[in-house]
C-alpha cells in the first residue's frame, strides 16, 4: 500500500527547524558515497516545458522522482508538482506527494544550510530580492542559522508585495523587515542577500558588495536566467553550489559569466563537500561567499522520507492498494 499525501498533510508536518536537518544531513550522505542526485531533465514543447528529476539515498532506503509541468510562458513556476517515493529494499512505490510546498520548504532549507557554513555567524542585515513564493521560506531558513539577523530589507517590483511580505515575515521569524529605499544602499550594506526573482537580467551591481557579505542566489536555474552579473561572480573568493553537474547546465549566473569573463568551473565546490568538511565554505570575515541553489531532488528525497515517516507516525494520508 502507497501512502497518498497532499499539500496540507506536507503543510501540517515539515517544518523548516526539521528541514534543516534533514537537508543538511542529505548533503553529509552526498559527500560520503552514500546518495546520488540526478540532474533535472526538461521535455520542451511550444507551450509546456515538462520537468524530471530524481535521487537515490541508501542511508534512507529510498529513491525519489519528482515531475512537474510549467504552462505559462510568463514564468517558470510549476502548475502542479508530484513526487513518487521508491523503498530500495522492497523496490516499491512507499508514497505519491503533492510537493509544492515540499518543494518551497526545502529550497529554503538549502539556502539554511549553505548559510550556516558560509555566512558570518554575526550577520545582522539581509537584503532578500523578491517578495513572492520561494522568498518567505529563505528568510524563515536564515533567521533560524543566523542569530544575529536584526533587519531585513526586502526588494520588490511591487510596493504592495513588498509591504504583505515584511507583515507575514514579521510575524513568523520575529525580525524587522522593510522595503528597501535604496537598491545600491541595501546591498552595499548588506551581510547576506537572497535572490529569489524570476528575473533574465542582473538585479544588482556586484560592484556595490561589501567585504564579507554572503549569496545565496536561487531565482535562476535556467541558462538564459541570470540574477547576477559577472562583476558579483569574479569578486566571490568562494563559490558552491548544490550540484555541480546542474550548475553546468543550468545556472544562468555562471554560465553567462563565463561567456563574459574567466571563470574556472574547477573552483566550484558542491554544498555536500563543505558540509562534509572536503572543503571550506568561509576562510576570512572578509571573504565574498556565493552559493548558487538550481534546487535538486536530493533535498527533495531529504525532505520527502522525513514527511512520510510523521505521517505514517501521525496516521495521515490516504493508503492506495499499489502493489
Amino acid at each position: 500500500m502507497a501512502l497518498l499525501l497532499l499539500e496540507n498533510d506536507v503543510r501540517q508536518l515539515l517544518t523548516m527547524d526539521a528541514a534543516l536537518l534533514a537537508v543538511e544531513d542529505a548533503f553529509l550522505s552526498l559527500a560520503r558515497g552514500d546518495a546520488t542526485n540526478v540532474p533535472r531533465q526538461r521535455g520542451v514543447l511550444p507551450g509546456v516545458t515538462l520537468n524530471v528529476m530524481a535521487a537515490v539515498s541508501r542511508r534512507l532506503d529510498a529513491a525519489v522522482v519528482k515531475s512537474y509541468p510549467v504552462i505559462r510562458q510568463d514564468v517558470t513556476v510549476a502548475s502542479t508538482s508530484t513526487l513518487l517515493v521508491y523503498r530500495i529494499s522492497t523496490g516499491k512505490l512507499d508514497a505519491i506527494m503533492e510537493a509544492g510546498s515540499l518543494g518551497q520548504i526545502r529550497t529554503g532549507a538549502a539556502s539554511g544550510v549553505a548559510a550556516k557554513y558560509m555566512a558570518r555567524p554575526s550577520s545582522k542585515l539581509m537584503t532578500v530580492f523578491g517578495s513572492g513564493f520561494q522568498a518567505e521560506t529563505q528568510v524563515d531558513a536564515l533567521a533560524k542559522v543566523l542569530p544575529s539577523l536584526e533587519r531585513i530589507e526586502v526588494v520588490s517590483r511591487s510596493p504592495e508585495n513588498a509591504q504583505r511580505f515584511c507583515k507575514r515575515v514579521m510575524a513568523k521569524v520575529g525580525v524587522d523587515a522593510r522595503a528597501a529605499d535604496s537598491i545600491e544602499s541595501a546591498v552595499s550594506q548588506a551581510d547576506v542577500i537572497t535572490t529569489a526573482t524570476g528575473s533574465y537580467r542582473p538585479v544588482f551591481d556586484g560592484a556595490w558588495l561589501r567585504p564579507g557579505v554572503h549569496i545565496n542566489a536561487i531565482g535562476s536555474n535556467y541558462a538564459e536566467k541570470r540574477e547576477l552579473d559577472a562583476v558579483t561572480i569574479q569578486r566571490a573568493d568562494r563559490i558552491v553550489a548544490d550540484d555541480i553537474a546542474v550548475a553546468r547546465m543550468e545556472s544562468g549566473d555562471l554560465i553567462c559569466a563565463a561567456n563574459e569573463t574567466e571563470l574556472d568551473w574547477s573552483s566550484i565546490r558542491s554544498l555536500g563537500d563543505v558540509v562534509g568538511g572536503l572543503a571550506p565554505g568561509r576562510a576570512a570575515d572578509d571573504e565574498i561567499t556565493l552559493f548558487e541553489s538550481q534546487g535538486i531532488a536530493l533535498e527533495d528525497l531529504a525532505v520527502a522520507c522525513l514527511v512520510l515517516s510523521r505521517a505514517r507516525e501521525a496516521g495521515r494520508g490516504i493508503e492506495i492498494p499499489i502493489q
